[in-house]
């Protein structure tokens, strides 16, 4: 048996492992079969610049939209001191009023809310007068038209953009000058010519200015079943818009175009800013939302000097006021001549600085001013070219006229062969026709300075 088992020697003659054998038995080194490591991957430096360039973009994205985030924020959600009991006027109206989808009333557009047809709660008082609230903007800024006309002017003497025009200069000059801008922002209107209505565009646009005309746009959508609370039935202003030929005006509750040295009515337009709170009114006629602080002596404000009422229409040097009411007799301008001449015997002129101021208890008051007595010819800037000095004057065609119940009175300015009255609308009379007279004087503002407010108008002590 034992020459049956084959022994395996592995050990050579010197009983020493046989070196081949065994290296074919044992396995490889574990680090014979390890791969070399891979080379790690040096930074380049256009990666380094591009991380930073991203670094940068990014923050500058967060300042850029977060402050935009912020001013938007603020814009629309504006602050406001409410100790007093004042309340945003903007909020107050939408919270309180019940958006309408037919009919007359408040419509809600884009964000914007529009007055349509016969409305009659969107009445404000500002500056001591009464306005139409238009559109309450989605920044709370609020559109608001002066609810009477100041004046029946010319548009401009010739074809223009609104802010190449007279009417332009007028409004942000003469008007502007006597409105308390404090509660005012710029407003914007379109400067796109309209020739046709089915194409109006408004690629252009003028934010430069305080006082604007109301466009087209702005009538029209204000008019729903044919009406609207803008104009009587008769009625017509001027509206900013131009086409190639002529202006655009309100004809009713339609609009039109004429030649812009039509005279007719003028209706400025301002924006309030979102901040103007109210702390009385419904928005009716009898109790508007009162703005501002009425107890001021502003444009529109009602002075009672002995027993007569006088408004103030123009705050420069001094403080001018128109009458009230005109006088309880009519009387001539002149028996020929078209210039208010106090020197001139028979004259209105005379008969006011002489016998009418005589009569007043409170002549001691009345300075001396400037009366513009231009003739107007081609344009409105004709009447300031003459003026005259009195104690008392009338109205001339650029005087900023309030309450247009009061008409048929003579005005200082002719057009060479005729005296303007103020009707509706306005019209030539000869100087020795009887007309009623409106007069004018102006005090000092140190005697203005010292009336005292009671019961909605300013008193002597």
């Amino acid at each position: 048996m034992k020459d049956d088992i084959e022994i395996l020697d592995i050990f050579n003659e010197k009983k020493e492992p046989m070196k081949e054998k065994v290296e074919e038995m044992v396995p490889k080194k574990i680090s014979d079969n390890k791969k070399k490591p891979k080379k790690k991957m040096k930074t380049k430096a256009w990666q380094i610049l591009f991380c930073s360039v991203s670094f940068i973009f990014i923050l500058g994205c967060i300042i850029y939209y977060g402050s935009r985030l912020i001013k938007y924020y603020r814009i629309y959600n504006p602050k406001v001191d409410t100790t007093s009991g004042e309340v945003l006027l903007a909020r107050n109206i939408i919270g309180n009023s019940e958006m309408v989808y037919e009919g007359a009333g408040l419509y809600s557009s884009s964000g914007n809310y529009l007055y349509k047809g016969d409305v009659k709660n969107n009445y404000i008082k500002y500056n001591n007068m009464l306005w139409r609230i238009v559109k309450i903007n989605m920044d709370n800024t609020i559109d608001i038209i002066l609810d009477d006309y100041i004046s029946i002017l010319p548009w401009n003497n010739e074809v223009s953009k609104f802010a190449e025009s007279k009417m332009y200069n007028y409004l942000n000059n003469d008007f502007l000058n006597n409105l308390n801008k404090d509660m005012l922002v710029k407003s914007n209107f379109c400067e796109d010519r309209i020739d046709d209505l089915s194409s109006i565009t408004c690629n252009s646009q003028n934010s430069d200015s305080y006082v604007k005309l109301m466009d087209v746009t702005a009538f029209l959508n204000s008019v729903k079943d044919k009406k609207t609370y803008l104009a009587k039935d008769n009625e017509i202003f001027w509206l900013s818009d131009y086409s190639e030929d002529d202006a655009w005006h309100t004809n009713g509750s339609n609009v039109s175009k004429s030649a812009p040295n039509i005279f007719y009515e003028i209706r400025p337009m301002v924006k309030l800013k979102n901040t103007v709170t109210f702390t009385e009114g419904e928005g009716t006629i009898d109790k508007p939302y009162m703005v501002g602080k009425n107890n001021e002596l502003e444009l529109g404000s009602i002075v009672k000097l002995g027993d007569d009422e006088w408004l103030v229409y123009e705050i420069t040097d001094s403080v001018k006021l128109m009458r009230k009411n005109v006088l309880s007799e009519q009387m001539i301008f002149d028996k020929n001549e078209l210039t208010y001449n106090v020197d001139k015997e028979d004259s209105l002129a005379k008969y006011l600085n002489t016998t009418y101021l005589d009569s007043l208890s409170y002549k001691n008051m009345i300075i001396n001013s400037d009366w513009y007595v231009g003739s107007y010819e081609n344009s409105i800037e004709d009447i300031k070219k003459e003026k005259i000095v009195a104690k008392v004057g009338l109205p001339s065609l650029t005087s900023i006229k309030l309450d247009s119940s009061v008409n048929g009175y003579f005005t200082l300015t002719n057009n060479g062969e005729t005296i303007y009255v103020y009707e509706e609308p306005l019209r030539p009379s000869r100087p020795s026709s009887k007309r009623n007279i409106r007069p004018c004087i102006a005090i000092s503002k140190d005697d203005a300075n010292k009336l005292k407010y009671s019961d909605g108008m300013f008193k002597e002590e």
